[in-house]
């Protein structure tokens, strides 16, 4: 096999090696796992707060409720007691019905108060039971998101051992002095090793000239004129690797 059939072989196996590279990568880095773990935790804060703040809520509107009963219970004995006839004292009569206007102010403003704890702590409820399916739904993604990144991982691993090893094979295969202008011009660009299409370098698809196209079929090894890409004359010479 020519020296340039050779890298081209090796091109291919770099070319998927450096994509197992970006893949193993993406999956040592974890950044969305890391990225959803960072979106669970702030919701289950937010839950922790909306929880404390329910229960805060709930207090509050038990302990209203009972202040209201109380004073309604209050109320009614005092306006039975008022209009019972036991009491003939006007002075005592006034300050009874004055207390009795006064404890009905007290269970309208408890009233009102108890009418907002019971919105809050329905808004709250509705704020907890979204956090919590949230979270359910933040935990499942991220199962099987890292389940899915471990097989990936093992699978991309597993594979780009196999590749170097092959690597490694071929590349004692090839001449130094082929491998060192292989090396030289992978340095400036994607790929080094490009095929002729229709004339044209396959990499920057100017014009091959003639005295370079006979020096390909003399299997001599040849770089663009224009890019310096080394040229790869697949379809000259029985179309070897074509």
């Amino acid at each position: 096999m020519r020296q340039i059939d050779l890298l081209w072989d090796l091109q291919g196996l770099d070319s998927r090696i450096g994509e197992l590279e970006k893949e193993l990568a993406v999956y040592t880095g974890k950044k969305k796992l890391r990225e959803l773990k960072a979106k669970f935790d702030r919701e289950k804060d937010l839950l922790k707060k909306d929880e404390a703040a329910l229960m805060e809520a709930i207090k509050s509107s038990k302990s209203n409720r009972g202040r209201v009963q109380e004073l309604k219970y209050n109320f009614e004995k005092t306006e039975e007691k008022l209009y019972s006839g036991e009491v003939s004292n006007m002075k005592q009569l006034e300050g009874m019905q004055k207390n009795l206007e006064e404890m009905q102010r007290n269970i309208e403003t408890l009233e009102t108060a108890y009418g907002a704890f019971q919105a809050e702590r329905a808004r709250l409820e509705e704020r907890v039971k979204k956090s919590r399916a949230k979270l359910k739904k933040y935990k499942n993604i991220f199962d099987r998101l890292k389940e899915e990144y471990l097989e990936g991982e093992k699978k991309a691993r597993e594979e780009y051992d196999e590749l170097t090893k092959q690597r490694e094979e071929l590349v004692k295969k090839i001449e130094d002095w082929v491998m060192d202008r292989y090396n030289r011009v992978r340095l400036g660009m994607d790929t080094a090793v490009v095929t002729i299409e229709d004339g044209k370098c396959g990499g920057c698809h100017m014009e091959v000239s003639v005295m370079y196209t006979e020096r390909l079929k003399e299997d001599e090894m040849v770089n663009c004129e224009t890019c310096g890409r080394i040229l790869y004359p697949k379809k000259i010479n029985g179309g070897n690797n074509g």
